[in-house]
């Protein structure tokens, strides 16, 4: 390994010594999982950003708090930095036989039955029969419950549980929009919730079939409406006004300006443009 990746697991090892920061040694390895799950969101967000210096920094911190974590590993099962680079390297040539093997794949479908064969084989080599593990893959509790439902929904699909079609998905859509005005008129809340949640198990196939992660697009949304929103609240605050006391008509339009505003800062230069017509 490289001078500057041993520099950094001397350094946590120090931090988490005798003499080392209280704080450090006080986490435990849950603790530091949970964090390392924190550091893997704030990637993820500096990635849609675009900004290379962020994603460089948070890519650091997801480095740090995965050694931290093997550090903590490390001090009751023995196991060091190295160990888990030779194991996950290991891993990935034996479930990459089309690239360090004699098999061929050459479709994305194929190298992708390839890997869930090879690591189906393991399982049945450690004991275990991935027959009766079910087609739902366990995910740990703190799975966002919109990348739950892609999942689950793909598993699924895997086996043949799908629609046949996109038609038949917004057919599904538009039902469960009808139920969920039926639950509204009856005004039970439990009625409700239980047709809104199927609501946005719809949309999240809706997005599967499209080829889209859920997640990524409702952070991609959510960046969307801060942006549009903190320029309308600059707006109303440079000229004195709380938002709460503007009427919702000039709200209205101060949204449709900022979006339009955003819209021509993001758009390419003309001369990049490829369809000009879109």
């Amino acid at each position: 390994m490289s001078a500057e990746f041993e520099e950094l697991l001397a350094t946590i090892h120090t931090l988490r010594a005798p003499g080392g920061c209280p704080w450090d040694r006080k986490q435990t390895l849950v603790d530091a999982a949970r964090y390392l799950l924190d550091e893997a969101g704030e990637l993820v967000d500096a990635a849609l950003s675009g900004d290379g210096a962020h994603v460089r920094e948070e890519l650091g911190d997801l480095l740090f708090m995965t050694c931290f974590c093997c550090e903590i590993l490390g001090e009751t099962d023995g196991v060091s930095m190295h160990d888990i680079a030779r194991q996950g390297n290991g891993k990935l040539i034996r479930r990459h036989p089309h690239v360090f093997g004699d098999a061929e794949a050459h479709e994305v479908g194929t190298s992708q039955k390839l890997w869930n064969e090879i690591k189906a084989q393991e399982k049945r080599e450690q004991g275990l029969d991935p027959a009766l593990a079910g087609t739902l893959k366990d995910m740990p509790a703190s799975t966002a419950p919109l990348h739950l439902a892609y999942r689950w929904q793909k598993d699924a699909a895997g086996v043949g549980f799908d629609w046949p079609d996109l038609g038949g998905v917004k057919a599904k859509l538009a039902e469960e929009l009808a139920e969920l005005e039926q639950a509204e008129a009856g005004g039970d809340p439990e009625a409700i919730e239980h047709e809104l949640g199927d609501v946005l198990f719809s949309l999240v196939n809706l997005a599967r079939w499209h080829r889209i992660q859920p997640d990524l697009a409702l952070r991609r949304a959510n960046r969307r409406f801060a942006a549009r929103f903190r320029l309308v609240e600059s707006a109303f605050r440079a000229r004195g006004r709380a938002l709460d006391t503007v009427p919702l008509e000039e709200l209205e339009a101060a949204w449709q300006e900022a979006k339009r505003s955003l819209a021509a800062d993001s758009a390419p230069d003309s001369a990049q443009r490829t369809n000009p017509g879109t």
